[in-house]
């Protein structure tokens, strides 16, 4: 297969000598009369043996064609810090949830690295050795892979306002493909459900029960207000600007959730410590365990069985967190029968990575699976038995 021609960096165009003399080549698209488009070839001399000299007399030609607009900025002007600068403001413009997080300081590595960078330097190869660099300082690839997507956004922004053009830009960027597996996650299981509401004070218990049924993120929950709280008609209204999507969205009240209604404006879970209680109470039922941060040994209650009796502050926890209600809650929507784009509704996933992540609605899946091979492995044998 023939390798195929790049496409000219500035418009149509090209340049080719005659002897020591450089003409450009270049191509005029004009529309006549009755519709049709006709496409007049230009061949000219440049009178020059400069090949720069020439390069910017086609680019004047197609400039009088009407191929590309003046650039505001000389390419060779923009620099790292603009690039950052316009991608922090549409951040502000379009209230971006890692701007109101407060995550733009954690890009303080490529702030260090590409600081003072012209675009012109920005090549595939430094970004290659960026990642290199990465590696080597025990970066994982995911992380590195934020910040290479963050990069290609500020240059498509760059494009976009026309500080560059879009051949200034890297023709590839060098990310990873990334695992879609859930490290670490719990399900909550049923059995739980009834001691963990029983132990649990409120707030904290309807806290609870509103993210294992609805599948809420824990920040939600924590800026949910009582005006977006409906009683009579069982809904809750998340409003855009605490959602991590930037987008609304209505989800059921449980009937369990038993806490008192307040002032409109006041926060539904005001204050609510969602660590220490949620931990104590996993402990106590047995849940949770504690784990020796010195070895990494489950304890038995604060014993280790390496070190022995461990003091609070060099135990760790190993065991559900309210998060994990999350993915539950997706898994037992998803018993239901509903469907992946209802439950992405109301949980608020924007792709459907999270079933395949969580294996949910696999376990069906599997089960009739395990059925369908039992009864041909039976009818396979139960023919072997007539033929004798």
């Amino acid at each position: 297969m023939a390798k195929r021609k790049p496409r000219a960096r500035y418009g149509t165009g090209s340049l080719g000598q005659r002897g020591r003399i450089w003409h450009v080549s270049y191509r005029e698209i004009k529309r006549r009369p009755d519709g049709s488009t006709a496409y007049i070839q230009h061949r000219v001399s440049t009178h020059s043996e400069d090949r720069g000299y020439a390069q910017r007399f086609l680019n004047a030609k197609l400039q009088e064609l009407g191929g590309r607009r003046p650039r505001a900025v000389d390419p060779g002007d923009v620099k790292y810090e603009d690039l950052r600068a316009a991608y922090v403001a549409e951040c502000v413009e379009l209230h971006r949830h890692s701007l109101r997080r407060g995550t733009l300081s954690n890009f303080g590595r490529i702030d260090r690295y590409f600081a003072g960078w012209r675009v012109a330097d920005f090549t595939i190869e430094a970004l290659k050795e960026f990642r290199r660099a990465c590696r080597r300082d025990g970066i994982t690839d995911a992380t590195t892979n934020r910040c290479i997507a963050a990069l290609r956004r500020m240059f498509k922004i760059a494009v976009r306002d026309e500080m560059i053009q879009p051949a200034d830009a890297p023709a590839y960027w060098p990310v990873t493909n990334e695992p879609n597996v859930a490290r670490g996650a719990i399900f909550i299981e049923d059995a739980w459900y009834a001691p963990l509401s029983k132990e649990l004070a409120e707030p904290l218990r309807s806290a609870f029960v509103l993210c294992y049924h609805t599948g809420m993120r824990v920040g939600e929950m924590q800026k949910l207000r009582w005006r977006d709280v409906d009683v009579e008609k069982h809904t809750v209204t998340l409003p855009a600007e605490i959602t991590k999507t930037g987008n609304p969205r209505l989800v059921p009240l449980p009937s369990d959730f038993k806490l008192k209604p307040g002032k409109p404006d006041a926060l539904v879970f005001a204050d609510v410590n969602t660590r220490e209680p949620w931990q104590a109470a996993c402990l106590k039922l047995g849940i949770g365990k504690h784990h020796c941060r010195a070895c990494g040994a489950i304890c038995d209650g604060r014993v280790c069985p390496t070190h022995g009796e461990r003091h609070v502050k060099g135990l760790g926890y190993s065991g559900p967190h309210l998060k994990h209600t999350r993915h539950t809650a997706a898994r037992n929507m998803s018993e239901t029968g509903e469907s992946e784009a209802r439950i992405m509704a109301i949980t608020g996933h924007k792709t459907r990575a999270m079933f395949d992540r969580y294996n949910i609605g696999k376990e069906g899946d599997v089960e009739a699976m395990r059925q369908a091979i039992e009864r041909a492995h039976q009818a396979r044998q139960a023919k072997l038995k007539r033929r004798r």
